[in-house]
């Protein structure tokens, strides 16, 4: 698997909770879309950082209202469960769906007010866009004499709106990450294990799947 670098772990908390907002197809190209997404984001809780700082409902309040409800949560459950998705009744699919979503806002949310000094940069020679799919390029600048952080949004049509369903920080699929984790918590211990742990708020789930990712940074991971 490849790793993220330890330096990066800020950066990819931060491509996670940036989800980005959806507009209208005819309303603006995917790279505007990105960009004005993330400034609307970040200007709403740099506006008020020291609340930001000290009250984590309230990041988890913009979040919840200006992110997570517009990214296409549906599609990322179907593509991390995979063949489990397929096997699975509609019940197991709607309770890990929503089960995932709550246990990853709470669990990375409310850190984001962590990194509000973190610039995004968009970058349009390295993004591009057909009728089926759009991948906006960006960067992230961790500071400190540390490299970017290179963050791609992969966005699909979803009922006429552009919708994120993946995000890769330096290579490294969000989807397939946790679809790896999970596939292993699932054939060890079955789906409904896994959905009541999500259910329960059992944030090692997402961490441990996350850490995995930003472990081993000084290159001697596989």
């Amino acid at each position: 698997m490849k790793r993220l670098r330890v330096a990066a772990w800020p950066g990819w908390i931060l491509a996670l909770v940036l989800m980005l907002a959806a507009v209208p197809l005819q309303a603006a190209q995917s790279i505007q879309l990105v960009e004005n997404a993330i400034n609307s984001v970040l200007e709403t809780l740099r506006a008020d950082q020291a609340r930001a700082e000290n009250d984590p409902a309230f990041v988890l309040e913009v979040i919840e209202r200006e992110v997570f409800p517009l990214v296409d949560i549906d599609g990322m459950a179907r593509l991390i469960l995979a063949r489990h998705w397929r096997d699975a009744d509609s019940e197991q699919r709607e309770r890990f769906t929503v089960a995932f979503r709550d246990t990853l806002l709470n669990a990375y949310g409310v850190r984001l007010a962590e990194y509000l000094e973190h610039n995004v940069v968009v970058i349009p020679r390295r993004s591009r866009e057909d009728d089926r799919m759009a991948v906006v390029a960006t960067e992230i600048e961790l500071g400190r004499g540390q490299p970017n952080l290179i963050v791609n949004y992969r966005l699909r049509p979803v009922e006429g709106e552009w919708k994120v369903f993946d995000v890769e920080a330096e290579g490294l699929s969000f989807v397939g990450n946790f679809r790896t984790h999970f596939n292993t918590e699932i054939n060890r211990d079955g789906l409904d294990a896994l959905i009541l742990r999500l259910e329960a708020g059992d944030r090692s789930l997402i961490e441990e799947s996350l850490d995995d990712a930003a472990s081993d940074g000084d290159g001697t991971g596989g």
